[in-house]
């Protein structure tokens, strides 16, 4: 049963503006792209509106709904300049019953042409100010006031932040409230990311991970003096004995890495196949999409890892020159795995740094 078929069955309990807009959807499947109420030819407007005439008094929105093959035609018993609840005097009604009852449909034709502008308006004052329809209609350009005001709660309406991402800005108006909070947490993170990466996937957060310290940032024992952690003993920062800066080191770090557990949070993914993690790990526009969101939803200051978790048993034995199964040395290049395990191995980590 098509949409058209389905409609004329029910018509009666159909509300005017559910049916015409199934009526123009599937005109914009056909490829008949054009709007009701606007500056198309009449007959490329996906329907035709036409008020009913008659006088007796209905308690339904539609009349009927006909189709010739080209252009439905939708009946309504409301809004008609004659009939039931006329917008024209009571004789006007009477007159085109009248030529009705001699087969002259020369009236009604030219009654009809104001009828369907007018219920043409109806329908667009109704999208206009009915926000799914307007969404609706829009499509994935994100024009509509709806999608509009979605992404000013994310910080992403004015113009200089928009079209930033790898990702279409319209995908982003469904989240705009885990966006738009300032309270980041590993729950908001984790269901942006699952619901744009359509993955299985778990936010890990409070990673700790060994960090390199710069030169200037290690006490030594002896040498000169290298930032405000100076050498350990003997002069100051300054190295200049009884100047006003002249004094100890404050503080001291001992050794050349240092433990950090609150800047970095893994995303888990999987567990997923083979196939899936080569593809993941080959992807440079996935792992970049990847990026930009952890970015927008967790912030600057926090460093993502991704993290590809698959089944032991999905992984084929190593072997050299293997096109359809290749191996990614650091990443999927495991050696003497049990093919009976049922463990699931999480050694796949790609730092989503700004450089990938």
């Amino acid at each position: 049963m098509t949409v058209l078929s389905g409609l004329k069955a029910r018509a009666t309990r159909t509300s005017l503006v559910q049916a015409v807009r199934l009526i123009e959807q599937a005109a914009k499947m056909r490829g008949r792209p054009a709007s009701i109420g606007e500056d198309a030819a009449p007959d490329e407007e996906p329907l035709r509106f036409v008020a009913s005439d008659r006088m007796a008094l209905v308690a339904t929105e539609l009349a009927g709904i006909d189709d010739d093959g080209h252009q439905p035609r939708v009946t309504t018993n409301i809004m008609g300049l004659v009939g039931a609840t006329p917008a024209l005097p009571p004789f006007y009604s009477e007159i085109q019953l009248q030529r009705r009852r001699l087969r002259d449909r020369s009236v009604a034709a030219f009654l009809n042409v104001f009828d369907h502008r007018a219920l043409s308006f109806f329908y667009r004052i109704t999208r206009k100010y009915h926000w799914l329809l307007d969404h609706e209609r829009a499509g994935r350009d994100g024009s509509d006031a709806a999608t509009g005001a979605m992404l000013a709660f994310a910080g992403l309406a004015t113009p200089a932040m928009r079209d930033r991402l790898e990702l279409d800005d319209v995908a982003l108006a469904p989240l705009a409230h885990h966006l738009g909070d300032q309270r980041r947490s590993a729950a908001s993170v984790e269901t942006v990311l699952r619901h744009l990466l359509k993955r299985p996937l778990r936010v890990l957060q409070a990673e700790p991970v060994w960090m390199a310290l710069p030169p200037e940032e290690q006490s030594r024992i002896g040498g000169p003096a290298l930032g405000r952690f100076a050498r350990l003993g003997g002069e100051g920062v300054t190295g200049q004995e009884g100047g006003e800066d002249d004094h100890l080191p404050d503080a001291a770090l001992i050794g050349a890495a240092v433990l950090d557990v609150q800047h970095h949070y893994v995303i888990e993914v999987g567990p997923i196949g083979y196939g899936e993690m080569i593809a993941l790990c080959t992807d440079d526009a996935t792992i970049t999409r990847v990026r930009e969101l952890c970015r927008l939803a967790a912030g600057i200051e926090h460093r993502p890892i991704l993290r590809l978790a698959i089944a032991a048993a999905e992984i084929p034995p190593l072997r050299l020159g293997m096109a359809d199964a290749p191996a990614l040395l650091g990443r999927t290049a495991w050696m003497a795995l049990d093919p009976g395990s049922d463990a699931t191995l999480v050694e796949c980590a790609i730092p989503l740094t700004a450089s990938g």
